[in-house]
């Protein structure tokens, strides 16, 4: 079920236009790279207004189609999310060791909440004929094992489920792919035993063999666990809920 392919054709980025957010951090940057390899128009979604530039492999610096937006804001990127083939949902942020209110809000509200809002965004849209739109939502493997972080694991999982919920509503019109990432080294995990660029290269490698539920992680329990969770909420949900017309 979430693992299934889409189409021999799934996966071909060239000339596709791309857009990531959280792309001042590792992974972002890592993802606009590969894409950028791959022939893709990367477009970088970020809070800080500077045009992001890429470190090439011979040295050069590659400016980036950049367009700065807050939390909040997601309504006013409605057109910039129209001319996108591709959104990479990928920002986050982990308030390691805080458990107070504040932390709380903050923890759903950019994790969880500003995310659903950019996922709904693509799903809203029209589809278009040919390839059809793709919305990738970085979840993590806290879905379904600890990240020594309570408050990530929570907002990062209630992201998960209403992924697994309002994907059932998915169009034909937009392919919705779940990345499920182990500890990768960044700002918000120093201690991560992946390194973003290797990522980054395994996500485009799966995506590309058209996979929806894209995994990359040393912990053998999270390749058994997650598809297993996947199966188990698609089939409960479809029992107990049914599609309304928007």
């Amino acid at each position: 079920m979430g693992a299934a392919a889409t189409s021999p054709s799934a996966g071909s980025y060239a000339g596709r236009r791309c857009g990531v957010t959280g792309a001042g951090g590792a992974l972002g940057r890592a993802l606009l790279g590969c894409l950028l390899d791959e022939g893709a128009h990367p477009v970088a979604l970020r809070h800080g207004p500077e045009e992001l530039c890429l470190d090439r492999p011979d040295g050069s610096r590659h400016p980036v189609e950049t367009v700065a937006w807050a939390v909040g804001q997601e309504e006013a990127l409605a057109s910039l999310l129209a001319s996108l083939d591709v959104l990479v949902i990928n920002h986050g942020i982990n308030r390691l060791g805080a458990r107070d209110a504040d932390a709380l809000r903050q923890s759903l509200e950019v994790n969880t909440l500003s995310a659903l809002r950019l996922f709904e965004l693509m799903l809203a849209l029209p589809p278009r004929p040919g390839q059809p739109r793709e919305v990738w939502v970085n979840t993590s493997e806290a879905e379904v094992s600890p990240a020594f972080s309570p408050l990530y694991e929570i907002s990062k999982r209630t992201l998960g489920e209403l992924v697994s919920l309002r994907s059932l509503d998915a169009d034909g019109g937009c392919t919705v792919r779940r990345l499920v990432l182990g500890p990768f080294r960044s700002d918000l995990n120093p201690y991560g035993v992946m390194r973003a660029d290797g990522v980054a290269r395994a996500v485009l490698r799966q995506a590309a063999a058209g996979r929806r539920l894209v995994i990359v992680t040393p912990n053998p329990l999270t390749w058994l666990l997650m598809p297993a969770v996947e199966t188990a909420r698609q089939l409960y949900y479809r029992a107990v809920t049914r599609r309304r017309d928007r």
